[in-house]
């Protein structure tokens, strides 16, 4: 069982990647992104820090944090991202781990894909195998930014911006997918490497 760290920036299509290494080569997908959504639940531990350290004005009617309001919050501030950083990433590390332990005990899958937005050192990055970092053309990225976040021009490329650089991401990699062209010309090359 191999595991697969899924790695590259927003609009680059990491979760196309993942679901064609699910639908046509057996493997499990781990979405870092779903796990942190489950850890900030209503009344959960990091539910209570967060609501400490940014207050109440990012709940939504319910009473539930409102992605978009804590994203304003810290995507503006780089203390604030790495405040919140550090308080759901323990959280975000301790459920993937033992799902991937639990995963490893059924012996299922032939991968474990884990999809990460981060790059960083840890318990979570050691038990993977090798770095897959999924390259998209900027003005790709940005037009699915467009199409599917529905945001504006400026707020995608203030996103990007945010994030590690093509070189930074290259670092990492231990095999590069170009998913700007079709989602053929993508399996092909996952194919190619898996296959050979």
């Amino acid at each position: 069982m191999k595991i697969i760290g899924i790695i590259g920036g927003c609009g680059s299509g990491k979760s196309e990647v993942s679901n064609l290494l699910k639908n046509k080569f057996n493997a499990y997908i781990i979405n870092a992104d779903k796990v942190a959504h489950e850890i900030l639940e209503k009344d959960s531990e990091a539910y209570k820090k967060i609501i400490k350290c940014f207050g109440k004005n990012i709940l939504d009617n319910n009473g539930n944090i409102n992605r978009k309001r804590l994203g304003a919050v810290v995507f503006s501030d780089k203390e604030k991202l790495k405040l919140l950083t550090n308080i759901t990433h323990p959280y975000i590390n301790d459920n993937i781990i033992q799902i991937i332990n639990d995963l490893k005990k059924d012996n299922k899958y032939k991968y474990i894909v884990l999809e990460i937005t981060a790059l960083g050192k840890g318990e979570i990055y050691s038990l993977i195998d090798e770095y897959w970092y999924i390259y998209c053309n900027m003005n790709v990225r940005l037009d699915r930014l467009l199409k599917y976040r529905n945001i504006s021009a400026e707020s995608a490329k203030d996103i990007i911006g945010k994030q590690p650089t093509d070189s930074e991401f290259r670092k990492y990699a231990d095999v590069v997918i170009d998913n700007s062209n079709t989602l053929k010309y993508t399996f092909e090359q996952i194919k190619a490497y898996l296959i050979n």
